[in-house]
């Protein structure tokens, strides 16, 4: 067994991002930018007005002379949207705006509405107004030739909005990486509302997967189970390889038992082991490999909380590098008790990450730590990292922390 440092090394030094393609901004939420977003024009393109109200020059309503009325006539009024460019402002008046219309050269701010009187066709201050105020000015929020998003960002609906304001309505992007799951295990029965037989158990960890997936970045084509044996396993690898994933995840049948059959099935076909077995608990028998067609397959173990955290911990790091997108930074807690775990093996727990009373993060172990058991997993928002050479951590130390689905950071 290697540790699990070098074993996600090995991970990740197959994993290059997918080849890009141009997609329009409705399709591309969750997709990855392929190059740097530019700006090549102004935004907003024009100064304009943030309050309903009126534009004035703010020098015209300064005056020397005791408390009276101010008085300016309003010239124009300027509504949102005009197919009209707002005629210069003369001396001594004021126009009427609407929020979003285009400032009239010779103004330099915008009294709101409610802070003034009218009569007729006059603008009535009780007092000077400053300059500079609510209006936006032409550039202020993008200018050309700024960077506004990178190479590598994932398109969220947060990058929405800036993207219409610069008229991008295709880019390029890494699309997502398309995955197909394969469930092995005779003692899996898939109808959860059929009565079990004697050894029989639910198969949790095909809808886990195909519930998770999407979060981690892949988009799951089709999810089977399979018996245990060889001929059920190549068919299915069969119909994988036909279509176009670009990596095949397989649950059980990794170890080294007499039905574990996945690791011969893999060489058979010409495919190149590149790790078997790691320091890690849970999840030991983590296989990767590389299939004759250049494509990459993982096999993780059955038990529903080794396929859980195979997924966290290596398959979503490379499902983000095919993606384009930068490494994952863990989360640092502080932990809440002490807890004594296996030096030998690098320990991830089940946890749960809540905010103290004084604003920090606090990290809590949960019980019923063994991989068979799910029901400590509705508590679960967090896999607690215990390094490998690690025998007890004391209360109040820090420790990393891997969210149980990756946060946008």
């Amino acid at each position: 067994m290697i540790s699990y440092t070098d074993a996600l090394n090995i991970i990740m030094a197959e994993a290059s991002p997918l080849p890009h393609t141009e997609i329009a901004l409705t399709d591309a939420i969750s997709m990855v930018l392929a190059e740097d977003i530019i700006s090549s024009v102004q935004v907003p393109p024009f100064a304009n007005s943030a309050m309903d109200g009126y534009a004035l020059l703010a020098a015209d309503t300064a005056r020397d002379s005791a408390p009276s009325p101010i008085k300016l006539p309003i010239s124009q009024s300027i509504p949102a949207g005009t197919d009209l460019l707002p005629k210069q402002l003369a001396p001594g008046t004021a126009a009427e705006i609407m929020t979003g219309a285009p400032v009239p050269p010779g103004a330099d701010s915008v009294i709101p509405v409610e802070m003034t009187k009218r009569d007729n066709d006059t603008l009535i201050l009780d007092a000077p107004y400053e300059s500079e105020r609510n209006v936006r000015a032409a550039g202020e929020d993008m200018k050309p030739g700024q960077i506004v998003a990178r190479k590598g960002q994932c398109i969220s609906a947060a990058l929405v909005p800036t993207l219409c304001a610069l008229g991008k309505g295709r880019f390029p992007v890494i699309p997502r990486p398309k995955a197909v799951w394969l469930s092995t295990g005779r003692e899996l029965v898939d109808d959860l509302s059929a009565p079990l037989s004697p050894s029989q158990i639910y198969n949790s960890s095909g809808p886990y997967g195909e519930s998770i997936l999407p979060a981690l970045g892949a988009d799951m084509m089709w999810r089977r189970t399979v018996g245990d044996d060889g001929d059920s396993f190549r068919e299915a690898m069969r119909d994988a390889l036909r279509g176009d994933a670009d990596v095949i995840i397989s649950t059980g049948a990794v170890s080294v038992g007499k039905f574990d059959f996945v690791r011969a099935e893999l060489e058979a076909m010409g495919a190149t082991i590149l790790l078997h077995r790691a320091k890690v608990k849970p999840g030991k028998p983590i296989l990767f490999a590389k299939l004759p067609d250049g494509r990459h397959f993982f096999g993780l173990p059955g038990n529903p909380v080794s396929t859980a955290m195979g997924l966290r911990v290596f398959v979503a790091p490379f499902l983000r590098a095919l993606s384009g997108q930068q490494p994952e930074p863990m989360i640092k807690a502080t932990l809440k008790t002490t807890v004594k775990t296996t030096p030998r093996l690098t320990s991830f727990l089940k946890g749960n990450i809540g905010i103290s009373e004084d604003g920090r993060l606090v990290a809590t172990v949960l019980s019923g730590q063994e991989s068979f058991r799910v029901a400590p997993m509705v508590d679960m928002n967090t896999w607690i990292v215990y390094p490998e050479g690690t025998e007890n951590i004391e209360k109040g130390s820090l420790v990393d922390c891997i969210p149980f689905t990756p946060l946008e950071i």
